[in-house]
């Protein structure tokens, strides 16, 4: 049986995004969350974590392509990739598009989500949890990366690929003892990507987090894009340690030539370059 009735996803504290069902959602109540797979006109499949849409099968390329392929290009060549969330197998997905990467964690929280998704929408992983170079370790990310730290394992490449930053699950994450750590795990050159969020329906929570990742990383990097599960424009911020000069449109073309990626929906090297450049009001917002 059909059910058109609108399902809202909260879009900050004060919108939500209505979207038509199809039929009605599937709902697993896991011990982390509640999840809900949900069919709509819109968006087709899609997943949501406590009320919070995560990812569509219609739109997830554009967030999912801009947060790997933005750090991974602009690293030259990237070994090791750590992906904090992630069970979607969706970042993973794209990380395995550089073949210098063979060793790729996935550090999930949920087992219920990687086994949800997997079941519900399998092309947002694609696979990606069978390949040799992904190695998924459910629990708290942070125990993650602390135990990688102490077996002296470095990473090219850190991708926050989380719920929101004050969501209890994953707030400690976005803390200043967590960032630096992440400092620390980083490899020479090492590139770390956060989301920030809604420039415009989550401008304070955006501006916060900046404030907190520049205490912590002396090089930021924040590119604006547009995913329209999240309401639109997206922001994202690459942090270093160090300098890293930013790569030409020329040598990002070369760099995906050399590593035969094509086929992507969303992300370029003109694109790449262009999302760096920001409208005056996220200027002010970020000042």
């Amino acid at each position: 049986m059909k059910h058109t009735s609108p399902i809202h996803l909260p879009l900050g504290k004060t919108a939500a995004l209505a979207l038509k069902r199809r039929h009605s959602a599937r709902r697993i109540q896991s011990h982390f969350q509640a999840i809900a797979i949900e069919d709509t006109y819109a968006f087709s499949t899609l997943y949501s974590l406590d009320g919070d849409a995560m990812a569509a099968v219609a739109d997830e390329f554009m967030i999912h392509e801009s947060l790997v392929h933005i750090p991974a290009l602009s690293h030259p060549a990237p070994s090791r990739a750590l992906v904090l969330g992630g069970g979607d197998g969706a970042s993973a997905r794209e990380l395995l598009k550089h073949p210098g990467l063979g060793h790729i964690v996935v550090a999930e929280l949920d087992p219920d989500v990687v086994s949800t998704v997997r079941t519900h929408l399998p092309a947002l992983p694609k696979g990606a949890f069978d390949a040799p170079q992904v190695r998924l370790r459910i629990g708290d990310a942070a125990l993650t990366l602390e135990a990688a730290q102490q077996a002296g394992e470095r990473f090219d490449v850190i991708l926050f690929d989380l719920t929101e930053a004050d969501d209890p699950a994953c707030a400690h994450l976005h803390q200043p003892d967590f960032l630096q750590l992440c400092a620390a795990s980083l490899a020479p050159r090492g590139i770390i990507h956060v989301q920030l969020g809604s420039p415009f329906y989550q401008a304070e929570k955006v501006a916060s987090l900046y404030r907190r990742l520049g205490s912590v990383f002396p090089v930021l990097r924040v590119s604006l894009i547009h995913v329209p599960l999240y309401g639109g424009p997206w922001l994202l911020a690459c942090c270093s340690t160090s300098a890293l000069p930013e790569p030409d449109e020329a040598t990002l073309a070369e760099r995906m030539s050399a590593r035969r990626i094509d086929g992507l929906r969303y992300y370029n090297p003109a694109l790449h370059l262009a999302s760096r450049a920001l409208p005056n009001y996220i200027r002010d917002l970020l000042a």
